[in-house]
């Protein structure tokens, strides 16, 4: 055995030594079991991850949700169900064990975040009788568990939802903590709710047939964690690149998972904390949106990172060299990390929406170092002419 395993084994067991009986449970569950439970009292739900068959999931979907269901409307992102067979034989076991259980298809990726689509969906939903106790499932990416989780908050003012995500973005990211939505013309999520679900199953297993691209785009929130909580997650990814190992590949969804975990039970509505999440978030969803959404969530929240870094340098909250870290990494994952070329009069003009707005300023996370970080409020103009400069020393 190496000495860096034996250091690894020997900093596990200290750490067991300094953790309370509950906290040691949670450690097991999820480093054996693949369980991390988000503590939101009588709401507490669980998240599992890792290989799972057909019915599985549904076992565990179906145990989370109430034995007087009356039936159950499966949400699924058109693309998922044309080309996963995993997801077709999960519907199938899903109308082995609960009633009423119908399929609704939704318009592939970020096609399917507006209110128009919103709409449609609760009108299927009417349409077939669906009652306050009928149930919601989200199976997909992003797109389609945040219009699942939204359409589920407000059809007949909230029924029950559970989600399987299908993309690595929205096992670590997307799928956990309740926030839903849909975007705008005017931004990207400026509609939408707090409705948490009762259960959330990360298969892995469709993650086999997930497109490169869309699997480095969901290495970015994996990077986040690192940057604002787990700063061991940056020495993982930068020993491991793109490409993980299975192990390592649930072991960074379980760590981010539980970062966000941890985040949503100290803060659930945003009031403080949990904003932390966000870091990245301003610049990378003002080019998202900018791009047309041609450019993907991850990939945008990759540029906003380094753009959040950047500022922090400009205004002496982090240092250049973490900057530097930062494009090394994310470049190394496949990722993008030129937003200066990006950052053009559209992409300023969207920071202005951003719905982490406060009356004339933004309320901005910065990294001062791996692990940590601070809020500043900072008005929309300045964030612009700070990274517009920087933009314009690039050309």
């Amino acid at each position: 055995m190496s000495d860096s395993a034996d250091d690894s084994k020997l900093s596990q067991a200290l750490r067991l030594l300094q953790v309370s009986r509950k906290e040691l449970v949670d450690m097991v569950r999820e480093q054996m079991l693949g369980i991390v439970k988000v503590e939101l009292g009588a709401r507490s739900y669980d998240v599992s991850i890792g290989a799972f068959s057909a019915d599985d999931v549904a076992d565990k979907l179906a145990a989370a949700l109430d034995p007087k269901t009356t039936g159950v409307a499966v949400m699924v992102d058109a693309h998922v169900a044309e080309v996963s067979a995993r997801a077709r034989d999960l519907v199938a076991a899903l109308s082995a064990r609960l009633p009423r259980v119908e399929r609704l298809d939704l318009r592939a990726g970020e096609a399917c975040k507006n209110l128009t689509e919103i709409e449609r969906s609760c009108e299927w939903l009417a349409a077939r009788g669906y009652d306050r106790r009928a149930a919601v499932v989200g199976i997909g990416g992003g797109a389609a568990t945040d219009h699942a989780g939204f359409a589920a908050a407000v059809y007949l003012r909230g029924v029950a939802f559970v989600t399987v995500p299908t993309t690595l973005l929205a096992m670590v990211d997307a799928s956990v903590g309740g926030k839903t939505g849909v975007d705008l013309g005017a931004g990207k999520n400026l509609v939408g709710a707090f409705h948490q679900p009762r259960a959330v199953v990360a298969d892995v297993g469709f993650l086999e047939t997930l497109p490169a691209r869309e699997r480095i785009a969901g290495l970015a929130e994996v990077a986040k964690c690192g940057f604002i909580a787990d700063a061991g997650l940056l020495d993982l990814l930068e020993q491991s690149g793109p490409d993980l190992t299975p192990a390592q590949l649930e072991e960074v969804i379980v760590r981010a998972v539980r970062v966000k975990a941890d985040v949503v039970a100290s803060d659930e509505m945003e009031s403080g904390r949990r904003a932390i999440l966000n870091f990245g978030h301003t610049v990378g969803h003002a080019l998202e949106a900018a791009s047309g959404y041609g450019l993907l969530h991850g990939e945008a929240v990759a540029l906003g990172m380094v753009a959040a870094l950047d500022l922090g340098v400009a205004l002496g909250v982090g240092p250049p060299a973490l900057v530097d870290r930062a494009r090394a990494l994310l470049a190394r994952l496949g990722l993008p990390i030129d937003y200066e070329r990006r950052f053009d009069a559209e992409a300023q003009a969207r920071i202005t929406v951003d719905k982490k707005r406060r009356g004339s300023t933004i309320r901005f996370v910065l990294v001062p170092t791996p692990g940590e970080t601070r809020f500043l409020e900072i008005a929309p103009a300045d964030i612009a002419a700070h990274l517009g400069d920087r933009a314009a020393a690039k050309a």
